[in-house]
């Protein structure tokens, strides 16, 4: 209402009088954007809707408010998303090689990702700097004697990176050359690498570890990199630590329709048989579970209401949450802090099996203090980072706030 306007241009229109000035059906379509005035996120494009914003003479001096006013505009237009279907649609029937930046190759659902150039001295030196960062945060660690290890996850494409079709890029070397650089670099300065990808591929390569359908790893995939990394964790420090194998668990297969994030930018409109699998410890460990400092109920995964909803990566812990704490009250075990992004959600899921006192940390939310700053704190007997290879050479999210080396 306020966009059009009135002699008095602070008092909004009345209904009637909006109806007037947009006709019957424009009156019916802006009636329906404003009824998405509170919804946040798009479920199908999975990210966050633009905000509302505010007001303020400088804003509407440089043009920012009206820049921000029509992002808002768009994310709430009426019949978007039936009309984001329909040219989805289309163009699956047209057969275009990307659909919504996705690519569908031998049953993976990928990411078109263009033609990057790969300059060898950049990466080098962004290596060097994030290796500078990640010693700091070690050091942090080692002060009160805890334990630090950077956790390198390969990410969907380059799992895939046979699927795509020949003429595509699938940036396998690119990622392949950040993993190279920053474990040289971290080598040099004595901090603990784990390259969870060059296990893999010592194993050979297990079908089941990355989804076709989204860009995490699966079920599968967390608990084989749990292994790994508690494998890791026992060597760097001579200490037994628990460590599940598979005797000691059980995956449930959800029959739910698995939507991950590479099936939500196609609107769902592409099946797959792939499903979502929860991992059960054959032996109960009760716990408490806190959520940005509030008490929340004692589960990590968070279950789809029927059969016939969508299953999506949120499942895993709830999705992404700033801060978790998971306190099993043993004791007797160490605890850990791990930090990262989504990666770590499925993960999660089965860490805190080990230890006393899980705490996981979100950093592309969390912001009350720096990562060095929560680790003298809450002095973890260990803290861990897992990024998938893509993220490796980020100063965004490997560290917070003054951790950062500019």
């Amino acid at each position: 209402k306020k966009l059009i306007g009135t002699e008095d241009k602070h008092k909004p229109l009345s209904d009637q009088k909006l109806c007037q000035l947009m006709g019957e059906q424009g009156c019916t379509l802006s009636r329906r954007t404003v009824a998405k005035y509170r919804e946040a996120d798009a479920f199908y494009e999975n990210r966050s809707l633009a905000a509302m914003p505010e007001y303020t003479a400088e804003a509407d001096g440089n043009g920012s408010y009206v820049k921000d006013l029509d992002k808002f505009i768009v994310d709430r237009a009426a019949l978007r998303t039936a009309l984001l279907k329909w040219k989805t649609g289309l163009d699956l029937a047209l057969g275009r090689p990307a659909v919504n930046d996705t690519v569908i190759s031998g049953g993976w659902f990928l990411p078109y990702l263009g033609y990057p150039q790969v300059d060898r001295e950049e990466a080098a030196a962004s290596a060097e700097l994030m290796a500078d960062n990640l010693v700091r945060i070690r050091d942090a660690a080692a002060e009160y004697g805890g334990q630090y290890c950077y956790v390198a996850v390969p990410n969907q494409y380059v799992y895939g990176a046979e699927a795509y079709p020949s003429y595509m890029d699938s940036r396998f070397q690119k990622q392949h050359l950040n993993v190279e650089l920053l474990s040289a670099a971290l080598a040099e300065r004595g901090v603990d690498f784990l390259d969870v990808g060059a296990e893999v591929e010592a194993l050979g390569r297990p079908e089941g570890f990355m989804s076709k359908v989204d860009h995490h790893y699966t079920m599968e995939g967390a608990f084989l990199t749990y292994r790994l990394l508690m494998d890791k964790l026992a060597s760097m420090t001579g200490e037994e630590l628990l460590i599940l194998g598979e005797e000691d668990v059980a995956f449930e297969t959800l029959p739910n329709t698995y939507l991950g994030s590479r099936a939500r930018k196609l609107m769902g409109m592409v099946s797959s048989e792939e499903k979502l699998q929860l991992l059960w410890p054959k032996e109960e460990v009760p716990f408490a579970r806190w959520d940005n400092g509030a008490e929340d109920l004692p589960r990590v995964y968070s279950m789809p209401d029927s059969a016939e909803e969508y299953a999506t990566y949120g499942v895993y812990m709830g999705g992404d949450i700033a801060h978790t704490t998971i306190d099993t009250n043993r004791q007797e075990l160490p605890s850990i802090l791990v930090y990262g992004d989504s990666f770590t959600n499925a993960l999660e899921c089965i860490l805190y099996l080990s230890f006393d006192r899980m705490d996981a940390l979100d950093l592309r939310h969390y912001n009350e203090m720096s990562l060095t700053d929560y680790i003298r704190e809450a002095q973890p007997d260990y803290v861990v980072c897992v990024r998938d290879y893509d993220a490796l050479l980020l100063l965004s999210e490997n560290g917070a706030g003054e951790d950062l080396i500019p």
